[in-house]
């Protein structure tokens, strides 16, 4: 791969890595505000980018396809929902590693909705993941809202790994440009309707929460997700999901310098312990891709 493409990755690492730290950023912006926002935001350009690339899959995808994307669209719309909820309450490196911890639920779903049975390392790295999940979680012991933000993050990690459980299929017969637009506009529809029906005012918030959540859609949204759906075009996904572990360094020190937000050393042994599990499980799966057992997955899907 050419210098330029590895720099693509790398733009796009730091892109997702600026999503915790500017989602903070937009507090006190109330959750659906955030979320409904930066998909309103990011939509429309992922509409004009297919359209200038005359892609039309769509128009000859098939029933399931279709009903593949709503589905898809709530799955996103629910993980935006929890994962920034739980940033409110829990630190940027603790949300950020729960939520990275989205390909080990992964091979958890595909075990029993696909009946695609685990490796023993995949068993391995989940447990090893979860070890840390608990370390990271006995650091809130005592304080209840904190405690109440890492199950936001892991539910936020959970629903994620239900976007691309269901949407697998859909992404090997539509184009990324097709299936970003599709799914970015059906969630932003989701997330405005959720909070015209809830009440949640998208007017009135203060100055700096708009400009954070325009820098969201913009670097994490745009730049981030595409930047990392496009070099899933020459990496392996498998190699892409373990360099989507340099979000939780990245947030971490981009968090510690903006938001003067400096981790405990029992969240960064936590943090330490989750990722490499989840690196051992994809290690493993690295190996069966490279060897022809089995097909690419799906990368892990950048906030």
């Amino acid at each position: 791969m050419t210098i330029g493409r590895w720099l693509v990755l790398v733009a796009g690492i730091v892109g997702i890595s600026w999503a915790a730290p500017l989602t903070k950023l937009a507090d006190p912006a109330p959750v659906l505000t955030i979320a409904a926002l930066r998909l309103a935001i990011a939509s429309p350009p992922m509409i004009g980018y297919a359209a200038l690339r005359g892609v039309d899959d769509l128009r000859s995808a098939r029933a399931g396809d279709r009903w593949t994307l709503v589905l898809a669209a709530v799955a996103l719309a629910a993980h935006f929902v929890f994962w920034i909820a739980a940033l409110q309450r829990t630190s940027v490196i603790t949300g950020v590693v729960l939520v990275t911890m989205q390909p080990v639920f992964v091979g958890i779903g595909a075990w029993l909705f696909l009946r695609e049975r685990p490796s023993r390392p995949v068993v391995v790295g989940a447990g090893i993941a979860f070890a840390g999940a608990l370390l990271l979680a006995g650091d809130d012991l005592g304080d209840h809202g904190s405690l109440f933000g890492d199950l936001l993050a892991v539910i936020g990690g959970v629903m994620s790994s239900v976007y691309l459980v269901i949407g697998r299929g859909a992404r090997q017969r539509l184009s990324t440009a097709s299936y970003g637009a599709a799914v970015f506009t059906m969630t932003a529809l989701l997330l405005l309707v959720a909070a015209l029906v809830s009440g949640t005012a998208l007017r009135g918030q203060p100055a700096d929460s708009y400009l954070a959540i325009v820098a969201l859609a913009i670097a994490s949204q745009l730049v981030g997700h595409n930047a990392l759906n496009w070099t899933l075009g020459f990496l392996p996904a498998a190699v892409v999901a373990v360099a989507i572990l340099g979000e939780p360094v990245g947030a971490t020190l981009i968090a510690a310098i903006v938001l003067d937000e400096v981790p405990t050393l029992l969240e960064l042994a936590g943090a330490a312990v989750v990722l490499l599990g989840v690196y051992f499980a994809l290690r493993d799966v690295e190996a069966a891709v490279v060897s022809g057992t089995v097909a690419p997955p799906p990368a892990a899907e950048p906030r």
